[in-house]
């Protein structure tokens, strides 16, 4: 093992020796040798530069958004709020997930901050003639959805009402 090593350091600083004497005996400098050296390829996958929920389009180069014709004028931190429910469209996102991942923050504060957010964000995202996209999960958090009544189906509820759900309670005691 040993010998491996001292034959791979011989090798390198062969090549290295090698490598000065073309330069004509100059310091070795980053700048020279980097352009020498092959590039790492590695194979990159294309991203979506726009992100489709229903009619609601987000385009993340001219950080434009909107929802069929109708254009939404969003601030930076709106726009972010979109962007991570977009990616994570049809999922019920707590607000705990929610100020950690939008507003990087590494505990949750005592305040209502994803739901003032949330709201500004549901009154531009949402007009009034449209279906509402934006939607709360009663203490779970909040979904975007292009279907309207997907968000009880997540819960597990598959579209009971309150008094289905205390009958069927009821019939298993």
């Amino acid at each position: 093992m040993a010998e491996s090593k001292q034959h791979l350091n011989c090798h390198l600083n062969s090549n290295i020796r090698r490598e000065m004497d073309s330069l004509g005996k100059r310091p070795l400098s980053i700048v020279i040798i980097i352009p020498r050296m092959e590039p790492v390829r590695s194979p990159v996958e294309p991203r979506e530069t726009v992100l489709r929920v229903g009619s609601l389009e987000l385009d993340l180069i001219d950080r434009t958004a909107r929802r069929g014709n109708r254009p939404i004028d969003l601030r930076p931190r709106q726009f972010q709020l979109l962007k991570y429910m977009m990616q994570r469209r049809d999922q019920v996102l707590s607000c705990a997930n929610l100020i950690k991942d939008v507003w990087h923050l590494n505990f949750v504060p005592e305040t209502n901050r994803v739901n003032v957010h949330m709201g500004q964000l549901r009154a531009k995202v949402d007009g009034p003639n449209e279906a509402p996209m934006i939607r709360n999960v009663r203490g779970e958090g909040f979904v975007l959805s292009a279907t309207p009544t997907l968000s009880r189906n997540l819960l597990g509820l598959r579209g009971l009402n309150r008094n289905q759900l205390t009958q069927t309670n009821s019939n298993d005691v």
